[in-house]
């Protein structure tokens, strides 16, 4: 519900209709609600009940569910009974204990009838996955997730019209149909962006820098100033072991835009072997709507992967897109990320504390560079990592104690917190790795992913660049785990402050 009424306010409300006499049978009582629902332009929901009282406590817990649903009812009685006292009684009960909304009633029903005009053309855009999404970009990460229950898109606008506006006073109504008129396809786009420039244009805003809210922000977008860059948009694909079947994994997927939560895509209990993820990998990258209609044209994927599997190519992977078949990573920035340290809670603060100085010193930062398995004693390499400004490791050679759960260099890296760890699958000449990585890992290293991805192009060009199947594009393994990112099933609960 989103007016909220004590008990007794709200049984006020009850008894006032039920004085009506055309509302006090229920017969006549659906018709008038009937005539609330055209002007509307959207049903009221809402369970009947044979006893008159019931069913009118259930009528009243509809009307406060849709701003200025109550108001209609009350405009529409007194057209067909303009003489009613008990009309112009719940008339004044009505302003009483409910606000006037924002929105006349004129726009709102264009919006509602919109809304229902896009639900019946497409009904893939209207799937309730993606509200949750849409929604949290318009409010920002302060207000909490949907937990009523939505039916449509008629429940989160009504949900989101009683919201009150972000800090820069945009109303975080605006910022969603802005985001639904970017999803949605001819004829109801361009009749959303109408709407929304309306009521910009009424509340003195500029239309031209309205942006999606959220990324960060702490709140909705802002709509005065220039536009900032969009938010960077990653395609997340957790493995998870199955504990019946070994080399099977519960798979899951969603799509995440800046650091918002993100809008699961695929979820099942049936386990998968490897040889499935890139049926599934090339379903969500072309048929799967979000991720297409992304509005910015960047795309990150991210496999959250345990430690067994951390070796595991990836970014070979094929995928065939309009009939030509090709590697995965040459066409998006591919990363991994240790699913087995997510779920060690002990060593977040660790991480966190590394990739926050990281994200300061991003460029040109030092790398500590292993040449070879057994060169440094483990709580050595564990010490050196362990320096404020060591956040980045390299290794010439690949992981050796995944199988038997034994302590590598490369898991010694990911306790320590160590975010970015690029190690060579099938080994590597020291001196080669060491200027090879130097050169890879030079300037910002934020842009690391997009770089590897243009390393693996390189090593697939041919000319003077390429350098055939010994190239190391062929054979890295990129750790990027942004510990901002880390996902909600893993945040370690914090006390208050």
């Amino acid at each position: 519900m989103i007016t909220s009424l004590n008990v007794d306010d709200q049984h006020r409300l009850v008894e006032a209709i039920r004085r009506i006499d055309a509302m006090s049978v229920q017969r006549e009582r659906v018709v008038h609600v009937q005539a609330l629902e055209r002007d509307l332009g959207h049903r009221l929901h809402y369970d009947h009940h044979d006893k008159d009282m019931l069913d009118v406590w259930a009528l009243v817990d509809a009307l406060l569910t849709y701003p200025g649903a109550a108001q209609a009812l009350v405009r529409i009685l007194q057209t067909f009974y303009p003489a009613s006292l008990s009309v112009r009684a719940l008339g004044d009960l009505v302003a009483e204990l409910l606000p006037e909304p924002w929105l006349d009633q004129a726009e709102r029903r264009e919006l509602h009838e919109l809304i229902t005009s896009l639900e019946r053309t497409d009904s893939v855009l209207t799937h309730l996955g993606r509200f949750p999404m849409l929604y949290r970009r318009a409010v920002g990460p302060a207000w909490p997730s949907l937990e009523r229950e939505v039916r449509s898109l008629h429940d989160v606008v009504a949900l989101l019209e009683e919201m009150p506006d972000g800090p820069d006073g945009t109303p975080p109504l605006l910022v969603f149909v802005n985001d639904v008129a970017e999803y949605a396809g001819y004829p109801t786009a361009g009749a959303f962006r109408d709407w929304v420039r309306r009521q910009v244009e009424a509340q003195g805003l500029d239309h031209a820098a309205l942006q999606r809210g959220g990324g960060g922000s702490g709140g909705p977008a802002a709509v005065r100033g220039g536009p900032p860059e969009p938010p960077e948009n990653y395609l997340v694909i957790e493995c998870a072991p199955d504990a019946l079947e070994a080399d099977r994994y519960l798979v899951t997927a969603w799509l995440q835009v800046g650091r918002e939560p993100g809008s699961t895509l695929y979820g099942s209990d049936e386990a998968l072997p490897l040889s499935r993820i890139p049926e599934l990998l090339e379903r969500l990258l072309t048929a799967e709507s979000s991720v297409i209609g992304r509005r910015g044209p960047d795309l990150t994927i991210e496999f959250i992967l345990p430690r067994a599997l951390l070796d595991h190519p990836v970014e070979q992977a094929k995928i065939n897109i309009a009939g030509f078949e090709h590697r995965v990573g040459i066409r998006y920035p591919v990363v991994v990320r240790s699913l087995d340290r997510m779920r060690h809670a002990a060593v977040h603060h660790d991480w966190r504390h590394k990739w926050d100085w990281l994200s300061g010193h991003s460029v040109d930062p030092p790398v500590c560079l292993v040449a070879r398995a057994g060169e440094y004693d483990k709580e050595e390499l564990f010490s050196r990592l362990s320096t404020e400004s060591t956040a980045v490791l390299a290794l010439a050679f690949p992981p050796w104690g995944g199988e038997s759960g034994e302590a590598d260099e490369h898991w010694v890296g990911l306790v320590a917190g160590i975010p970015v760890v690029a190690w060579c699958r099938d080994g590597r000449y020291p001196a080669q790795f060491a200027r090879e990585v130097k050169e890879l890992m030079a300037a910002d290293l934020m842009k690391l992913p997009r770089r590897t991805m243009e390393l693996r192009r390189q090593a697939l060009a041919g000319g003077a660049e390429g350098g055939g199947s010994g190239h190391l594009g062929l054979h890295l393994t990129l750790v990027f785990d942004d510990a901002d990112r880390i996902p909600e099933p893993y945040v370690r609960l914090r006390p208050p402050a």
